[in-house]
């Protein structure tokens, strides 16, 4: 009886999204330490498993960081800055972890030797950091078989390239040699394209992908769902449905907090229209809301909060130079930014800056 305890929905969790740097350390919630771990357990190694394989990994734990061990399980799940990984506690120190995509879906794991990412030459030459994408994450379950889901990256813009989901790839056959298709936005206006496979199994759009989101403005972060038209001569790849990406991190710095305005990343603001002066309100790490003003100029859209930005910083234990993740919600016409995550500032960065200035110190003595 004690057992089915540890699948009940009230057992202990948290989430933390991925933000840059996160592969030398993961931070565990203070809350959620001092509530759940600090005083009650005396060993200082956290067990974590997941989905993808029966393996058990053993993390240390320094403090409220998870440090030597966790760089090998992200590296083995594949994560990636903009993944959200979600804490289930099942046990003693034991956690299961369930990663999202940064479409928030669950990555699915495949455990198929086709799936070998071993690095090999190809005529094409494109990067392979561009096609993890379909090798790691058979990710979001398609409603149907002529379905397939994946997000814009900076990656496959700037490489003009694709990855397409292995099991999609397989189940209509575009898993072995090349295929023309034709991309088709939700205008109606289409590409010629072309599917083709690598010899490692990996099976990617090549041809006209940079074009295609340009002209259907889409933008890093984009999550997309693509429909398999097959009714015609030329199979078409025809875009279902478009959606904007909800997260966005920021680093505010020591005059964005003393003169109380924020910029927003122009990617970020563009895609979710929020390029208009109105209102916003942000809801701190204990739900309380700060009403504030959303404001532009020529640089992009800003968080004009005055007082109340510095103020939801401190509240939310955000000093300068640590970034801060944000979730946006929909609530009528007055957009909500809800407070995620911080990633402190990393310790070199600090040491760094005291380097330079007992440098400037000796320079004018």
């Amino acid at each position: 009886m004690e057992n089915a305890s540890l699948f009940s929905p009230a057992n202990p969790h948290f989430f933390q999204p991925l933000l840059t740097g996160f592969q030398s350390h993961l931070i565990i919630p203070v809350k959620f330490f001092s509530k759940h771990i600090e005083g009650k357990h005396e060993g200082k190694t956290v067990k974590l498993r997941s989905d993808s394989s029966d393996r058990t990994w053993k993390v240390k734990m320094e403090g409220h960081k998870l440090t030597e061990g966790w760089k090998e399980f992200a590296k083995a799940h594949d994560l990636q800055v903009g993944d959200v990984v979600i804490f289930r506690q099942e046990g003693d120190m034991l956690f299961h972890v369930t990663a999202f995509g940064t479409s928030c879906c669950e990555l699915q794991y495949v455990l198929s030797g086709s799936h070998d990412v071993k690095e090999e030459s190809d005529v094409i030459g494109i990067m392979k950091s561009s096609f993890r994408e379909s090798s790691r994450r058979e990710k979001e379950s398609s409603p149907s078989l002529t379905c397939f889901n994946q997000t814009v990256t900076a990656g496959s813009l700037s490489n003009g390239a694709v990855g397409v989901p292995l099991d999609f790839a397989r189940r209509n056959g575009f898993n072995k040699g090349g295929h023309k298709v034709v991309l088709m936005n939700q205008e109606g206006e289409s590409w010629e394209s072309e599917v083709k496979c690598k010899r490692s199994g990996q099976v990617f759009i090549c041809r006209s992908w940079r074009i295609f989101c340009t002209a259907s403005r889409l933008e890093v972060g984009d999550s997309l769902q693509f429909k398999l038209l097959q009714n015609t001569e030329t199979p078409v790849f025809q875009l279902s449905s478009h959606l904007k990406p909800r997260f966005v991190t920021i680093t505010p710095s020591a005059s964005n907090l003393e003169i109380g305005k924020q910029y927003l990343p122009v990617h970020f603001t563009r895609a979710n229209k929020l390029d208009r002066p109105g209102k916003i309100v942000l809801v701190d790490k204990d739900k309380v809301e700060w009403s504030m003003k959303l404001k532009a100029d020529i640089r992009s859209t800003y968080i004009m909060g005055g007082k109340g930005w510095k103020s939801f910083c401190a509240a939310n234990e955000v000093v300068a130079g640590e970034s801060l993740t944000l979730e946006l919600i929909r609530r009528g016409r007055i957009p909500l930014l809800k407070f995620c995550s911080k990633m402190e500032q990393p310790p070199f960065k600090t040491k760094t800056r005291e380097r330079k200035r007992t440098r400037v110190q000796r320079l004018s003595q």
